[in-house]
């Protein structure tokens, strides 16, 4: 990700559209069985410039099509997840799946069938937290906005235990103050949101790592437009 962001100051793209192509993967839970989806076929940087970078969540994972899901098996995830999963992971989701019946003939059953088959794989709290950024841009554009904004509570509380290890990569100690920054500041905690960002613009102008110095730029540019951020609705500049 880190270098992506050097390059996306760089390029300008005359045409802001994405393209998809069909594909088949494996099933993870049916190992006879394959699933139809969908694989990027074309994107460019303009991706970060869109309204999810508040949630600093991107395409494709913020498109339906970033959702893969196996209508024989009943298995969902995020694109590109479906390899990797250990033994104790496909017996709890299969024996899941026997039993329930997922509804997922909308985008918000959808969002709440891979909830629940994630709740059931073994993902690291980094991840997680990804996941419900995700979780929380998807239901603002569906209009749920006070979903959206319980579950930013939610990460934020996260978050804040996590900058706290001092084990943090580089990177992400850069996400999380940022997406606290705009947390606390959407959440009305705009004493904690101002004390996050002095955190961020410190932690900018002290990167050790040459190569997360676009990334820095990018959250620069992105700091400034604070100013148009209200607590409570969209995350995103009025």
């Amino acid at each position: 990700m880190k270098f992506v962001f050097s390059l996306c100051l760089l390029v300008t793209s005359q045409v802001l559209a994405t393209t998809w192509a069909e594909s088949t993967v494996p099933d993870p839970i049916a190992p006879d069985s394959t699933c139809s989806v969908m694989e990027p076929a074309s994107y460019g940087s303009y991706i970060y410039h869109w309204p999810s970078k508040y949630d600093q969540v991107f395409w494709p994972l913020t498109d339906s099509n970033g959702i893969w899901f196996c209508k024989e098996s009943g298995f969902i995830a995020f694109i590109g997840d479906f390899e990797g999963l250990s033994e104790e992971e496909v017996a709890r989701i299969s024996s899941y799946l026997k039993t329930a019946k997922p509804n997922t003939s909308d985008q918000l059953s959808r969002l709440e069938h891979l909830e629940k088959i994630y709740s059931l794989r073994d993902k690291d709290e980094i991840f997680k937290n990804k996941l419900k950024r995700v979780l929380a841009y998807l239901y603002e554009v569906e209009g749920k906005l006070d979903l959206a904004n319980r579950y930013r509570s939610e990460i934020l509380q996260q978050i804040n235990k996590l900058l706290e290890s001092p084990n943090l990569p580089e990177y992400q100690t850069l996400e999380y103050l940022y997406l606290s920054v705009n947390y606390e500041l959407q959440l009305g905690n705009e004493e904690r949101s101002s004390s996050r960002l002095i955190q961020l613009k410190s932690a900018i102008e002290n990167i050790n790592d040459a190569e997360l110095k676009g990334y820095g730029d990018y959250l620069s540019a992105l700091i400034n437009e604070l100013p148009g951020m209200r607590p409570g609705g969209k995350l995103m500049p009025e």
